[in-house]
């Protein structure tokens, strides 16, 4: 009957549903002790009659109120302060049966206007609780003026008084942090919320599927973009189900238990036709772990590539055919100019074609070597004997200009043939662009964190702010004879091995550096 009722009317019904519940066992309570240690103990009860008919009231009560609160749950507040009042009445009565107040019956007190504090306004809390007052400091006072009782219960009766303010001021205090923390867990909820509904939303846009697998191999998500590659009916998306029932074609081939962070697999299936790419991640969430599989259709991933490729290709001929026309449109221009020219003008004009000949030459060469699907072969280059002998055979006309600086035992893999070119090309470019007052470059090979960094450091000019985002581009150069194919094939030659190519500005000069992943030999 309380499904209407709002989330905090909902917490005060179970509150007060409990507290009706210890009410009727305290009054079971009471009772049982009463004849179990009433022969031993009379001198206690001055007014056994009236404490046996007041528990015998608070039983009955106590049950009856229990059950209509239980089963006819409107009025609620009205009933909860109603348990309060008659709470007060009866333990003042008992109070009075016990001639003066007893330990067990303060603690009731105490109890029931804690309780108040939390269940009931501030006001009715508060008159219930000077009720409480009242009742216990002036039957002590009428009870010594008529001789039934010893005037010293009225200090207890005032102690117990100031005891019942202190528990009403403490349930308050209480009562105002559980609102507080009730509105930062509700605003909180909200936000939870409204992060679900957008995770909800991007994972039913999203075109890679997502399959979310427990611990039993039960499908625990799987978003639209799955389940329509996998051809699982959208009824199995709204409770975990068993992935043999949903997709019992993935289920044999899967292997679950020896599944492996990262493995990736080819799958396809007689429910639907695509060919989809699997890719598996494990998800340590706590007290459990979960499997995700990422799918993708196998022939939107080749479509994919292959537009990249057809657009990587378009650029390269702009860039190829932008950078043929120059020397191509002087060769014409000097074939033009021989016919009518003297001997010592002929001889100037064919060596000018044979020079933008031999540039043609060169971006055709360095274009070759950029699309050639050569495999790479990494293997372990121990640094600290490999650059000597590297700049022994390959720069010995300029080593006398590089400064090497290198820590002990410094590994890497990658790639032999290809870390020497490489370095050949940073190197010389290094030397090119130097301070002419500058005897030398540095090559500077340290760790850092777990990288072996190659530093090639010049100390000329550097590269200007305009220029630095273009630096690894193809056929970017600020040399008018540079093809600016150099340092996009090393940066290309890096990505192939781990490795990354990247330029750090410095206060004077440039410096390039490759990073590479350390490689740790006992």
């Amino acid at each position: 009957m309380y499904s209407n009722y709002s989330n905090s009317e909902h917490n005060r019904y179970r509150l007060g549903l409990w507290y009706g519940t210890y009410r009727l066992i305290i009054a079971l309570c009471l009772f049982f002790v009463f004849f179990l240690t009433y022969q031993n103990l009379q001198h206690d009860y001055g007014h056994p009659l009236l404490y046996l008919s007041s528990v015998s009231i608070y039983i009955f009560l106590s049950l009856a109120q229990l059950v209509f609160y239980k089963f006819y749950s409107f009025h609620i507040v009205r009933q909860i302060t109603l348990f309060f009042a008659i709470d007060v009445i009866l333990f003042s009565a008992l109070t009075f049966a016990s001639d003066g107040p007893s330990l067990h019956i303060s603690l009731l007190f105490a109890i029931a206007i804690f309780a108040a504090s939390l269940l009931l306004e501030a006001k009715k809390a508060l008159f219930i609780t000077l009720v409480a007052v009242i009742s216990v400091v002036y039957q002590q006072f009428l009870s010594g003026l008529f001789s039934l009782a010893s005037l010293n219960n009225l200090s207890i009766s005032a102690l117990l008084a100031i005891l019942f303010i202190v528990v009403y001021i403490i349930g308050q205090l209480t009562i105002r942090r559980f609102q507080v923390l009730e509105n930062w867990s509700f605003t909180q909820s909200l936000e939870i919320n409204k992060l679900q509904n957008i995770n909800r939303y991007i994972l039913e846009q999203i075109e890679t599927g997502y399959l979310v697998l427990d611990e039993n191999c039960h499908i625990a998500l799987s978003n639209p973009a799955a389940r329509e590659l996998l051809g699982i009916n959208p009824l199995y998306a709204i409770d975990p189900f068993p992935l043999y029932k949903a997709q019992p074609d993935l289920f044999e081939i899967l292997k679950f238990d020896q599944l492996k962070d990262g493995e990736k697999f080819e799958f396809e299936s007689q429910q639907s036709n695509s060919h989809i790419h699997v890719k598996v991640q494990k998800l340590i969430v706590p007290h459990q772990t979960l499997t995700l599989l990422v799918l993708q259709d196998s022939k939107r991933i080749n479509q994919h590539a292959q537009q990249l490729k057809l657009a990587s290709l378009g650029q390269l001929s702009a860039s190829i055919a932008h950078e043929i026309r120059n020397p191509l449109a002087t060769i014409v221009q000097a074939n033009n100019l021989l016919e009518g020219s003297d001997d010592l003008q002929q001889k100037q004009l064919i060596k000018m074609v044979n020079k933008q000949a031999q540039r043609i030459d060169k971006i055709i060469h360095d274009t070759l070597s950029m699309v050639k699907n050569n495999e790479t072969h990494t293997s372990t280059i121990h640094l600290n004997t490999f650059i000597p002998a590297f700049i022994q055979d390959n720069l010995l006309d300029i080593a006398d200009k590089i400064q090497v600086n290198i820590e002990a035992s410094s590994f890497i893999n990658f790639d032999e043939s290809q870390i020497q070119q490489v370095l050949i090309n940073l190197i010389r470019n290094a030397i090119r662009h130097n301070n002419k007052d500058r005897s030398h470059i540095e090559l500077n090979i340290y760790s850092h964190e777990s990288y072996i960094r190659l530093d090639v450091i010049d100390f000329g000019e550097g590269i200007s702010h305009e220029n630095i985002r273009s630096l690894f581009q193809p056929f970017f150069s600020t040399e008018i004879t540079g093809t600016g194919l150099g340092l996009y094939l090393s940066h290309s030659f890096c990505e192939a091995n781990q490795a990354k190519l990247s330029y750090v500005e410095k206060q004077c000069g440039a410096c390039f550096r490759i990073e590479c992943p350390r490689i740790v030999i006992n």
